[in-house]
């Protein structure tokens, strides 16, 4: 995801995803920008780099082809004073993960799992700063502790109390996203966002603040 202009720019678009340090995204089918070079000795072209891969089928549309998807509304962290209204997002023009405009609200990936799933991250990402909201509360993310309680509310009313369980700041060439976006396992929750410092040259954050929650019922059960 990239950048604006000044503290646009300096605010820039911050869900950076796998093997580029800079603000650009995973897409279906790879990483953006990263595309393999053009051979001009031979016609076959050289074999894609492997790189990790985010879903982008509709969580409705797997196994479980019945099972009614109810999106996240709304993400509330009290001890950090998050509040944030949610809202479904796709893939941009650039094939990456699409973020609302607004750092006060955060975005739901609309292909990961929904409130209430059985399986896999629901992941929830939020830019750290925009030119018209300043700085934004995902950028508290970096502030979280192992035991905060956090509370999803789906479109349909229902709520789902979490506790985070961990917190990684990692530089984004070392971002586990194949894991962030991982629609198997365990429920849980994604929350994404940028950390570290600027780079004014680059226009991006250097890092990423990843934090891992995991339902409360689940947690107390030692699942």
């Amino acid at each position: 995801m990239t950048g604006r202009a000044r503290l646009g720019a300096t605010l820039a678009v911050c869900l950076a995803l796998p093997v580029l340090a800079g603000c650009t995204a995973v897409t279906g089918t790879g990483v953006a920008g990263t595309a393999a070079p053009r051979s001009t000795a031979s016609a076959t072209p050289p074999p894609a780099a492997s790189v990790p891969r985010i879903p982008t089928a509709d969580a409705s549309l797997t196994a479980n082809a019945a099972a009614v998807v109810v999106a996240p509304v709304r993400i509330q962290l009290d001890r950090l004073g998050i509040d944030m209204k949610v809202t479904s997002e796709g893939l941009d023009a650039d094939g990456a993960m699409a973020l609302p405009p607004n750092a006060a609200d955060a975005g739901w990936y609309r292909y990961s799992p929904g409130v209430n799933s059985r399986a896999g991250a629901t992941v929830i990402a939020a830019h750290i700063d925009s030119r018209d909201d300043g700085i934004g509360p995902f950028s508290r993310l970096r502030n979280a502790t192992a035991g905060d309680r956090l509370t999803l509310t789906g479109a349909d009313g229902s709520t789902v109390a979490y506790t985070v369980t961990e917190l990684r700041q990692v530089g984004k060439i070392d971002a586990p996203m194949a894991e962030v976006f991982d629609t198997a396992g365990a429920p849980r929750l994604s929350l994404v966002t940028c950390g570290g410092s600027y780079n004014s040259k680059t226009g991006h954050y250097v890092d990423n603040v990843i934090v891992t929650a995991t339902p409360v019922a689940a947690a107390a059960s030692g699942n």
